[in-house]
């Protein structure tokens, strides 16, 4: 039995990686990848989904470009895109697949109505899921799970309450989080348990061919923008790879349930992920949270998914 899951991302080199897992990955049945504008504008997003995609070789899952902003606020510039390989700066030089012609929450919504309850893995924004429940509320029933890579319990990593992905569009975060569909959330705090490391880069390299290589290129540039924090991790942390491996195995992750309500009103707070562990809200848990990783099976798990590609 695999999962059918949907792949909303802002690719990103990350995300990239997490599309090749997704693609590869045994236990998963990827139907199609949506982008949106996120750590890159949308253009850009919809471009490099449609690289990864075509260096997976599977060239029947569909690929869209989404929202060109959050629904509420002004799009933020990343400002951290120091990359000095794979998708940043743009590769021209690569092979892309054509983009579907929907728009990404115009697919998200078609493909839930059509088919099995899907699973929505997200990697980015939330915009693209908030205006396909906007579009079509009736698909909430349909979709089994979000599993979705963001927030955070401690500090933010874009300002000192919020973590990038949720910040980019708090509103829509609050829309997914409020639509009584099962969430799995892998807060940054989270996702930190599994790092990438110089033998999980040297095992994507020796796998060999285009994706190998694709794949180690994508490790080794991320591994570039790290830059340790005063509480966080010493190594640059594997993150968006993580949501499709969680999806496809729970048990890969520590999870607990929590209370998860987005903040859009405070004025340093606006963004953040209030993750109540401890029930001191009275209000019922409303997600599945991840608070640790088994970081040699998550490794295995992302090596054995690329290795399928490799032909």
């Amino acid at each position: 039995m695999t999962l059918p899951i949907i792949h909303d991302c802002d690719p990103g080199n990350d995300d990239a990686l997490a599309i090749l897992v997704a693609a590869g990955h045994a236990g998963l049945d990827l139907r199609a990848v949506t982008t949106g504008a996120g750590h890159l504008a949308f253009d850009r997003t919809a471009r490099n989904g449609a690289i990864a995609v075509a260096r997976t070789g599977r060239r029947d899952i569909p690929v869209a470009s989404g929202a060109e902003g959050p629904l509420v606020r002004e799009r933020l510039v990343a400002g951290v895109l120091d990359f000095d390989s794979a998708l940043d700066p743009e590769r021209p030089d690569l092979d892309a697949v054509s983009l579907d012609a929907r728009h990404s929450s115009e697919l998200i919504a078609e493909v839930v109505a059509a088919g099995e309850a899907a699973t929505i893995v997200t990697t980015g924004p939330l915009t693209n899921l908030a205006m396909a429940l906007q579009r079509r509320p009736d698909i909430a029933g349909r979709i089994a799970r979000v599993v979705t890579l963001g927030g955070a319990w401690g500090l933010g990593n874009k300002t000192a309450a919020a973590e990038w992905n949720i910040l980019c569009d708090p509103e829509a975060a609050a829309i997914v989080f409020g639509a009584g569909i099962p969430v799995t959330l892998i807060p940054v705090d989270g996702a930190a348990g599994a790092g990438i490391t110089p033998s999980l880069i040297a095992g994507a390299e020796a796998l060999g061919g285009p994706v190998g290589a694709f794949a180690a290129e994508l490790l080794r540039s991320l591994v570039t923008t790290f830059r340790p924090g005063l509480f966080g991790p010493s190594h640059m942390p594997l993150n968006d790879p993580v949501a499709p491996l969680v999806a496809a195995d729970p048990t890969l992750a520590r999870i607990v349930p929590a209370r998860v309500d987005v903040e859009l009103a405070g004025r340093f707070t606006y963004g953040r992920t209030v993750i109540d562990f401890a029930g001191k809200s009275g209000l019922p848990a409303n997600a599945e949270v991840v608070i640790g990783l088994d970081e040699a099976r998550v490794h295995r798990a992302l090596l054995d998914a690329i290795a399928r590609l490799v032909k």
